[in-house]
């Protein structure tokens, strides 16, 4: 079994079909067929089944596809480790982010990282952290940045915490709404929730009502991108739970407001997360550590007394 064989089976099921995957290897199809079927006479088990609109994965060829994406991201690591241990500045890093953490912390590290790396390419996915879990497994992304359940995560996976994600309410300044102080004022009200389970993360406002034992509140829409969510809440029935960290002038500029809710809130950590058996590159490593220097500088910033005093003054 060659890595070409791999790389030539990933593009065929990435596309589809036969002609498309021979296109983006830039082979042609007859030799990316004969690839194909040696890589199945060796497996012992049809990857493939041939339709008249292209190509499908047999049972086999779903399960092989996972381990064989692993490999081809894991060669492509090491490749790319090997040249920057030599002092190359190239390669890429890829990261995971959720809404919160990608507006707190990237802005600032992927200036600073740029600065320092101009040639390395850093590729970003928006998402909920199990997805990000996903690709991670397999080997597509180098890190994660999310909140995480209180139950944890997988133990395959390093969860370094950086910072508590704390809660707020937020509505449009016009919401009718938008002066409650409990939440026992919000029952009844409709909710953008930012992910797709029922508890932690993403729902934690079902976790609140749930607390204080009140009916739950009413899911209009489910979006984990920050900015569409800014722009759903212009809506002025809809509220959401967002991290306090965005800052109520960011939050100000859409015409948002957070609510001076007296009931405690959910607060996740947010983590950076990795996988425990499969090292970083150097430039991933180096990403990753200007991550953690923006979270000590953020703690620091939270810690001076001007920061205090204006905290002070918020909602």
């Amino acid at each position: 079994m060659r890595l070409s064989q791999l790389q030539d089976f990933i593009a065929v099921a990435d596309s589809g079909s036969i002609r498309a995957g021979a296109k983006a290897r830039d082979v042609s199809a007859p030799a990316i067929t004969k690839s194909i079927r040696l890589l199945e006479e060796e497996l012992h088990v049809p990857l493939l089944t041939r339709t008249t609109r292209g190509v499908v994965l047999s049972h086999y060829g779903d399960a092989f596809l996972r381990r064989a994406r692993l490999i081809a991201n894991e060669a492509r690591k090491a490749t790319d480790e090997m040249a920057q241990m030599l002092g190359e500045r190239g390669g890429v890093v890829r990261i995971g982010a959720t809404g919160g953490p990608a507006h707190v912390l990237l802005p600032a590290v992927l200036k600073r990282f740029r600065a320092l790396y101009p040639d390395v390419l850093v590729s970003i996915e928006s998402g909920v952290y199990p997805a990000h879990l996903s690709d991670l497994r397999a080997g597509v992304m180098d890190m994660a940045v999310s909140p995480i359940p209180d139950e944890g995560i997988e133990r395959d996976f390093v969860c370094e915490a950086l910072y508590d994600n704390d809660s707020v309410v937020v509505a449009h300044r016009e919401h009718p709404l938008c002066e409650a102080r409990t939440l026992r004022e919000l029952v009844g009200s409709e909710w953008v929730l930012t992910g797709q389970r029922m508890h932690g993360p993403g729902a934690a406002i079902l976790d609140a009502f749930r607390a204080l034992d009140l009916p739950l509140p009413r899911v209009a829409v489910r979006c984990d991108a920050l900015g569409m969510i800014l722009t759903l809440l212009q809506d002025r029935t809809l509220l959401c739970l967002l991290p306090r960290q965005l800052g109520a002038s960011r939050l100000a500029a859409s015409g948002l407001v957070i609510l001076p809710i007296e009931d405690p809130l959910p607060s996740h950590k947010v983590s950076l997360i990795y996988r425990a058996d499969s090292p970083m590159t150097p430039m991933a490593q180096a990403f990753a550590t200007q991550l953690r220097r923006e979270v000590h500088y953020l703690d620091n910033l939270r810690d001076s007394p001007l920061h205090r005093q204006a905290a002070r003054h918020s909602p």
